[in-house]
């Protein structure tokens, strides 16, 4: 179904630069590479071809050399194009197959119950029981689209002064009594090693950790996480929360996750291209070796919680853009700015 290809290349022709027919029998289409973006310094260079082969169209890029099947690459461009393609070319029965092998997005595994903690510091679905969606964690979390069946592993203290009953040395450290989201970290056994505390307003200090144990990675999710899925590290904890099997190491400091974390994890940067500290965390991850998602040019959104309220479905994307070894280098290159 050569033909299929061929209209789908001629429709993704939006998304690729100096996009031009040469021929149509046989099919031939020449572009700039979307895999390395052909030269920097020479606009007018176009190396990247489409030419049919026995199963349909097929991507190679005379300058990175890549080669790489139409049904890939226009996957990776542009995901709702590929729904509509993969439905026009294999039907209902392929398209839903491949989704749920690729995004298989229900847990199999059981949560675990919610954490004890303090009577000051309060759960967030029994907080929406109680008084429903006016109370100001709920409405707070709530305009963060944060989906409402993770409320249970969200918390709220209403005075963060009483934080220095459960740890004593921030009884000085703490001057203010505001009130704010609290997100616990465990560890895998579900032993408390800290929590973060979010702000609910314009406070500069937006989030502060506090570390019940010294000796453990605080990561958010990781008593819940189900090692023997692949597995989604992020930065905020809220992010992870729009996930179906992730942690957070609130933070972009990933190498503290890497020692504990399985080999199928891929680790999921903010999208800030423009951001030293980000891109050089995100290279030395690459060079370790492990799968990094790096975000296409043409989604928008700082993070996940952005990409989310915007309507992005998040999961399949980080899927579609997750990379290792050379192709992570290749496509970190095009991505970053700073």
């Amino acid at each position: 179904m050569l033909w299929v290809d061929t209209k789908y290349a001629n429709l993704l022709s939006s998304k690729l630069e100096r996009y031009s027919v040469k021929s149509h029998n046989p099919f031939l289409a020449n572009f700039r590479c979307p895999i390395c973006g052909d030269s920097s310094k020479n606009k007018s260079k176009a190396r990247g071809y489409f030419y049919p082969n026995k199963a349909g169209l097929v991507m190679k890029c005379h300058n990175c050399g890549v080669t790489i099947g139409f049904s890939k690459l226009i996957e990776k461009l542009d995901y709702m194009l590929y729904q509509q393609y993969s439905l026009e070319k294999f039907g209902n029965k392929n398209i839903e197959n491949k989704l749920k092998n690729t995004f298989d997005f229900t847990a199999k595994f059981e949560s675990k119950p919610i954490l004890e903690l303090p009577s000051f510091i309060i759960n967030l679905e029994e907080i929406k029981m109680v008084h429903g969606y006016k109370h100001p964690a709920v409405e707070y979390c709530m305009n963060r689209k944060i989906p409402e069946n993770k409320f249970k592993y969200i918390y709220y203290i209403k005075d963060i002064s009483r934080v220095s009953e459960i740890a004593i040395e921030y009884k000085d450290k703490i001057k203010t009594n505001e009130q704010r989201i609290v997100l616990p970290c465990l560890n895998r056994q579900g032993k408390p090693i800290g929590f973060g505390m979010r702000a609910m307003d314009d406070n500069k200090l937006r989030y502060m950790n506090i570390r019940l144990d010294e000796n453990e990675p605080m990561l958010f999710g990781l008593e819940r996480a189900n090692f023997k899925r692949p597995l989604i590290c992020v930065e905020g904890a809220f992010d992870s929360l729009f996930l179906s099997n992730s942690v957070a190491v609130n933070g972009s400091d990933m190498k503290k996750a890497m020692d504990i974390l399985p080999d199928n994890t891929i680790y999921v940067f903010d999208n800030q291209p423009r951001n030293r500290e980000v891109c050089k965390k995100m290279k030395s991850i690459i060079k370790n070796g492990k799968n990094v998602c790096i975000w296409s040019n043409i989604i928008y959104g700082k993070d996940i919680n952005d990409m989310a309220k915007i309507g992005y479905s998040v999961e399949k994307i980080i899927y579609s853009n997750s990379y290792s070894n050379l192709e992570a280098e290749n496509a970190f290159a095009r991505w970053r700015k700073c």
